[in-house]
């Protein structure tokens, strides 16, 4: 994907460039953009208030806490938790 302007973020689908989430601030309006995109084309996108981009980045923490709690307690999941991490580690590399 093309270099992000200033202030937005992308995160592409560990599946391949084909599908990924953009977020953009739009200081502006005090507003949040979360975006869907398939290859180069915005498939759907919501505008959230500061209080609904910190409840979401609230929940998106606890289901992380989750899965290191059940990494913890089943060691299968534990090693499919690394595997990921591993690829998340290698595309944020790969990005630059």
């Amino acid at each position: 994907m093309p270099e992000s302007p200033s202030g937005r973020w992308t995160w592409e689908a560990a599946r391949g460039a084909t599908r990924a989430v953009r977020v953009s601030p739009h200081a502006p309006s005090g507003l949040v953009t979360v975006s869907l995109w398939r290859d180069d084309r915005c498939v759907g996108s919501l505008r959230l208030s500061p209080a609904e981009v910190a409840s979401l980045a609230n929940k998106l923490t606890g289901a992380l806490a989750e899965l290191v709690t059940d990494a913890v307690a089943d060691p299968l999941t534990g090693a499919r938790l690394a595997a990921m991490e591993a690829r998340l580690t290698a595309l944020e590399d790969a990005a630059g």
